[in-house]
């Protein structure tokens, strides 16, 4: 049964040949790698077109994430805005704008933007413009989410009642039952990386056996968020099986059926067909 991996940083990994060969031998037949920076949505493009084959597409998206948004683009927004958006025109290889989202753990020694008033405000004027091009260029939007649910459920509700194309996927979720009902009831499906197979994820481990089965994907966050019981090694896209293994089982349901599922999801939010 095929496998998508709906989010991975294929600009992460050294040996990435032998990382896609391995993700075929596992059932992966489609992968979306992840922009997170002007710089980092262009390697994407280069990788979906340079290593996407029939037996395993690679699709990529375009974004900015507030832990990589750079000081320039501070001062830069309207620059940035058409700057991504003329990427996305670039190439047909885009399928998503993202990873972009709130993200409000950071601490002032971290990379990227802190938790201050100000630096609160940037990331929802960020995130907004993206929720804008993702809407005016008809494309969903892969959402990161890090202690700014409230904040992050208002910026979209808002945007959406102007601009009802608005849709997306929350990507490796950490939210409760009742932050899910909220990402369903605005349309939206959540994803579900390693982090659900941890010991210390009940809370996660609930949503994904809660969730309507037609609004959930699977993906690795890879080289990020290893499985269990794999957690020492780098993540690679071929452990989406496990992620997916590991759902059904919480479902109790069979693993061909959640692989079915998550895959027809991914192929829905996305919009990709097979070769």
């Amino acid at each position: 049964m095929a496998l998508v991996d709906s989010h991975a940083h294929l600009d992460h990994v050294d040996d990435l040949e032998g990382v896609l060969a391995r993700a075929k031998d596992a059932g992966v037949s489609k992968i979306v790698t992840i922009g997170t920076s002007v710089e980092s949505s262009k390697r994407a493009i280069e990788i979906a077109q340079q290593y996407s084959t029939n037996d395993l597409q690679i699709f990529a998206t375009c974004g900015l994430h507030p832990k990589d948004a750079a000081s320039d683009v501070h001062q830069n927004l309207l620059h940035y805005d058409n700057v991504l958006e003329s990427i996305v025109l670039s190439s047909d290889k885009i399928v998503a704008i993202g990873e972009c989202g709130l993200d409000y753990y950071l601490g002032s020694g971290g990379q990227g933007l802190g938790t201050s008033e100000n630096d609160k405000k940037f990331q929802g004027e960020l995130f907004g413009g993206q929720i804008e091009l993702a809407a005016e260029l008809n494309l969903p939007l892969v959402v990161h989410c890090r202690n700014g649910w409230g904040e992050i459920f208002d910026l979209i509700s808002n945007i959406k009642n102007q601009r009802s194309k608005t849709r997306g996927v929350f990507h490796s979720w950490t939210g409760d039952w009742d932050a899910a009902k909220k990402a369903f009831d605005l349309g939206f499906y959540i994803s579900f990386s390693g982090i659900v197979t941890f010991k210390n994820a009940s809370e996660i481990q609930e949503v994904a056996k809660k969730a309507p089965i037609d609004r959930i994907l699977v993906e690795t966050d890879s080289p990020f968020l290893t499985p269990e019981p794999h957690r020492r090694v780098i993540n690679e896209p071929a452990n989406v099986k496990i992620i997916a293994q590991f759902i059904a089982q919480l479902r109790n349901q069979p693993f061909d059926k959640i692989a079915e599922a998550t895959t027809r999801n991914a192929e829905s939010i996305f919009r990709i067909k097979s070769m």
